[in-house]
């Protein structure tokens, strides 16, 4: 893949997903559409693209302030990333079901883990409302996700080529 190609892509999304984002909400809910797309470059083009792709979102996310903990979006996002880079090439390897049951794992443990640092206070005061604006945040993006299935699905990347 072009590199220029990349951050125009890169700079798309993370712009998508402050003003199209913010017009989707929900009471405070909103798709994580830099999520989707670390989870689609990741599978497409591997380890190193999801790391990249997802440090430089998380990063542009935390210069921008959205997020109160300066550098966990980054390292939320770059987790994802290198960890669904494992699945490319996967697709026939794993069972289809496997497959699929690897990326919604890594997305709920990607949402467990950012909505622990992010409602602390909620979990240790409210356990269900932590639990329900887990579930929500997750389930709002897992949405988009699987819409896009419909439309660009992961088999369609098997053996995709990453120059």
């Amino acid at each position: 893949m072009q590199w220029n190609k990349f951050i125009i892509l890169l700079i798309g999304v993370f712009f998508m997903q402050f003003y199209l984002a913010e017009f989707m909400s929900i009471r405070m809910i909103r798709p994580d559409f830099m999520t989707i797309f670390i989870l689609y470059t990741a599978i497409k083009l591997g380890r190193f693209y999801g790391v990249i792709a997802g440090f430089t979102l998380g990063f542009l996310t935390d210069l921008a302030g959205v997020g109160s903990y300066f550098g966990l979006s980054s390292l939320m996002y770059s987790i994802s990333g290198y960890l669904t880079g494992f699945l490319k090439d996967q697709y026939n390897r794993l069972i289809p079901f496997y497959f699929h049951l690897s990326w919604v794992g890594i997305i709920f443990l990607q949402f467990l883990i950012f909505s622990f640092v992010r409602y602390q206070y909620l979990y240790e005061t409210d356990f269900i409302s932590f639990i329900e604006a887990w579930i929500l945040t997750m389930g709002y993006t897992m949405g988009f996700i699987l819409i896009l299935q419909l439309i660009i699905p992961f088999r369609v990347y098997y053996r995709a080529e990453s120059s």
